[in-house]
């Protein structure tokens, strides 16, 4: 750190900046590394889970229109929608891309130009008209000057501030893995039965072999009364782990816990069975999925709630975001890379490289305050500016320079 004038000027060693760059790999691989770059989706149908975008250059009615929202691939973000406004989505479950379909008709999709069928099954929130939260705020708010946590509800897939969760008291959210918001507690009445029970239950359950659950209800024997305790149940600005996912003849193999829970979310929902729950937001440990019910009852309940998603082990962000870290961890660590690289350069070049990047970085901030003052959206385009404008100044720079002469 160096002052200068009174104020204080942090400068950064290219250490520093290779670590910087390795987290923000980590961050962006955990939201697209899950998602195909190359390829637009939509021959895929709707993806367990996927990157999305949604275009407000193209379809600018969205911010005000419900039934104009649309989304796009990450593919077509980056091969048909460049330089446009684009709100990032983070990733949404059973989803089919947009862009030169039926919600986008004057757009022409580059990677896969025929698009006739309509994609009802889509679902919009108000993320894709740029809000959030219960507040109905953009995402980052000029007008909020609060920090606070964005989180994710793994149900209805909206963002939630965390001091407008309506929480009866304060939870520490770092020692759970999902949420679900308080409309959806009410939307889905089946998961009260669970508060307060699964947590108990998930000390003491003890994990050994496999046994066999009929999710779809054809096995009149094995699914006429809900399972023993013996039998019972498998298993994101935040989501995690499920442990199987229904198979093609519609039979889930499953961790056996010893200790599961003996529930039933059979309705109607009986006052014992719920009075562990408090209105509002809840947050469930890490692999509580494998205590919901699979009994035919429950599952036909899933099944009219159009949660049978809950039973499948890719809908959670966490196996999302491993296949992304699976893919960046084949490719080796931009540290470990760009150290090697540093150590073969003279120390001079080092010393250069330091300079320019401590400079592009002062004049980058600068460049960016104006849009912050002005209440602007920075788009790629302004980017591209700023860096075609910096090597401008640069080559115009090394012409200007006196000559150099050799004694």
């Amino acid at each position: 750190m160096e002052q200068t004038d009174g104020a204080e000027t942090s400068y950064v060693t290219m250490e520093d900046v290779l670590k910087e760059q390795e987290e923000l790999e980590e961050t962006s691989q955990a939201v697209l590394g899950g998602s195909d770059e190359k390829n637009c989706t939509y021959s895929r149908g709707y993806v367990d889970r996927q990157a999305l975008y949604a275009c407000l250059t193209c379809v600018p009615e969205a911010r005000a229109d419900e039934s104009k929202r649309s989304g796009v691939c990450l593919a077509c973000s980056l091969q048909c929608h460049d330089n446009h406004e684009l709100l990032e989505l983070y990733t949404k479950r059973n989803f089919r891309c947009d862009c030169g379909g039926k919600r986008m008709p004057d757009v022409k999709c580059k990677l896969e130009p025929r698009k006739e069928e309509e994609n009802n099954l889509n679902k919009y929130n108000q993320n894709f008209s740029g809000l959030y939260c219960s507040c109905h705020r953009p995402y980052p708010d000029p007008d909020d000057d609060v920090a606070d946590e964005m989180i994710q509800c793994i149900m209805c897939e909206d963002w939630y501030h965390m001091r407008h969760l309506d929480l009866d008291e304060p939870k520490n959210e770092k020692t759970y893995a999902e949420m679900i918001c308080g409309t959806c507690m009410e939307t889905y009445p089946f998961f009260r039965n669970y508060v307060g029970k699964i947590e108990e239950q998930n000390n003491k359950a003890a994990l050994d072999d496999t046994v066999q659950v009929d999710v779809t209800g054809l096995d009149e024997s094995a699914s006429a009364a809900a399972p023993a305790a013996d039998d019972a149940g498998p298993s994101e600005p935040k989501q995690r782990r499920l442990e199987s996912s229904p198979s093609a003849t519609g039979v889930v193999e499953k961790e056996k816990s010893t200790a599961a829970l003996d529930i039933c979310t059979k309705p109607p929902l009986g006052e014992d069975a719920e009075k562990g729950y408090k209105k509002g937001a809840t947050f469930w440990v890490d692999g509580w999925r494998k205590y919901l019910c699979q009994c035919k009852a429950c599952c036909l309940l899933y099944k009219e709630h159009e949660a049978m998603y809950l039973l499948n082990e890719k809908d959670t962000v966490q196996y999302y975001e491993e296949i992304g870290k699976q893919r960046q961890g084949a490719l080796g660590s931009s540290y470990e890379r760009g150290m090697e690289m540093l150590g073969q350069l003279d120390r001079l070049t080092q010393v250069d490289m330091f300079t320019e990047y401590n400079r592009m970085k002062d004049r980058l901030r600068e460049h960016l305050a104006q849009f912050v003052t002005n209440q602007q959206v920075v788009t790629q385009a302004d980017i591209t500016e700023f860096f075609a404008k910096l090597q401008k100044e640069n080559r115009e720079a090394k012409t200007n320079a006196p000559p150099h002469f050799c004694r």
